[in-house]
């Protein structure tokens, strides 16, 4: 097997940044398809059209609330009616159902999908997933920022609903006449809300117009590393009952645009799949994301669990901790919001990842022992889940024919056969 710090240079460095729409973002998706094919995978290119970055759809939220707030003084119901729109479109944005973001222009983008059919037959079905796309440096990926990202956003969405219960108010304020001065004084005292939400829209602008897509060394340059090492170990080894796919997803940075792009294609063949997510896993400790989400979070398959702790504490002897990743929508997080049964393998740090959405994502932040350790982490879960699966097809119980059979024990002997005289 090759060592995944190979590819994790070439992606990082020989291609450098791989931001939506650019050529750097094609040649990654082309290194990867040539190298499952030098492995005798089935590959397959799978092209969408999607936008570039999910940024945009939350500035124009973020200002369609302050809207809000600066047309209560015209009119009360119209003032509820924009900010119970934003409040219910952040939410659906922040959980990967994009609406505001389907009207920012499109452009084509691809997964790379390879596969790996079982020794026999297959009872189980595993879905390796890493994005290959690297998004743009902003400052809420500057190291401190970044722990406290979760917090920024948190509070936008208390200043919305603020926003949306001064429409209540002004609306329930005519209905029962409360005096124009409590209107306008409570109008007045909420003015905070929206000058946080003004504040917060002006930093993710600056990211926008002023960031530079980064070289993604450890996003995601190492999770789709570990991820194709993983596959090359499963076209050398090929699992007796459990199939493997290998995704390398792209637009990441859109909203997890790939993986939705992906679930969306294969709901019927890959509905009960177990869908392991290899994200930012080049620095610090090998990791288990148990939640995922800015917001309020998703919690990861507790069955995926179980087997990574199980295949971690095996022949791999492997220090596996476990965290919370509060800052990304990731492709782990797209699945799990959709009901599947999916995990998240990283080295988050602090509620963040080390080198999301900063410009010193570079190859030299990459810590060869990690890669490795993810790498050998994913293969040794692989091999558990195809076990379990080995085991539970030899705990089944026999086919009624089967049952029926007369075991040659039962048979009678040859003695005990009356013969006539």
């Amino acid at each position: 097997m090759e060592m995944p710090s190979k590819h994790a240079l070439y992606l990082s460095k020989r291609i450098g940044s791989r931001g939506a729409g650019s050529d750097g973002e094609a040649a990654a998706a082309s290194y990867v398809m040539r190298t499952f094919r030098d492995w005798d995978l089935e590959v397959e290119m799978e092209n969408f059209s999607t936008w570039k970055s999910d940024t945009p759809a939350l500035i124009v939220l973020f200002l369609f609330a302050i809207a809000s707030y600066l047309v209560f003084e015209l009119s009360e119901p119209a003032s509820l009616a924009i900010s119970l729109f934003v409040f219910f479109v952040f939410q659906m944005e922040t959980y990967t159902w994009a609406t505001i973001s389907r009207l920012m222009p499109h452009s084509g983008a691809s997964n790379v999908v390879g596969r790996v059919r079982s020794a026999g037959p297959t009872r189980e079905r595993v879905v390796l997933v890493a994005n290959y796309d690297s998004a743009k440096s902003s400052p809420t990926g500057r190291r401190h920022i970044s722990r406290a990202y979760r917090l920024l956003y948190v509070l936008s969405f208390v200043c919305i609903i603020a926003i949306v219960l001064l429409g209540f108010f002004g609306v329930g304020a005519d209905l029962t006449k409360i005096s124009e001065d409590t209107v306008q004084l409570v109008w007045f005292f909420t003015s905070p809300f929206a000058l946080y939400l003004l504040f917060f829209a002006a930093l993710l602008m600056f990211g926008e117009t002023r960031g530079r897509y980064t070289a993604g060394a450890n996003d995601n340059a190492s999770g789709l590393a570990a991820m194709m090492s993983a596959m090359e170990h499963v076209a050398g080894n090929v699992p007796e009952h459990t199939e493997v796919w290998g995704v390398a997803t792209g637009r990441s940075s859109a909203g997890a645009r790939g993986m939705v792009a992906f679930l969306r294609r294969h709901r019927h063949q890959l509905h009960s799949a177990y869908y392991i997510n290899i994200d930012h896993c080049g620095v610090g400790q090998t990791k288990v994301i148990t939640r995922e989400g800015p917001m309020f979070g998703f919690h990861s398959s507790r069955k995926l669990k179980r087997m990574a702790s199980a295949a971690a504490a095996g022949s791999s002897r492997i220090d596996l901790g476990k965290g919370k990743c509060r800052v990304k929508k990731s492709d782990g997080m797209a699945a799990m919001v959709r009901g599947y049964r999916a995990i998240t393998i990283g080295g988050v740090d602090g509620g963040t990842y080390p080198g999301w959405r900063n410009k010193e994502d570079t190859l030299d932040t990459i810590e060869r022992a990690s890669l490795e350790r993810a790498a050998k982490l994913i293969c040794s879960l692989v091999d558990e889940i195809d076990r379990a699966s080995a085991k539970k097809l030899r705990g089944r119980r026999p086919h009624r024919e089967e049952r029926e059979k007369p075991r040659e024990a039962d048979a009678p002997r040859q003695e005990d056969v009356l013969t006539p005289p």
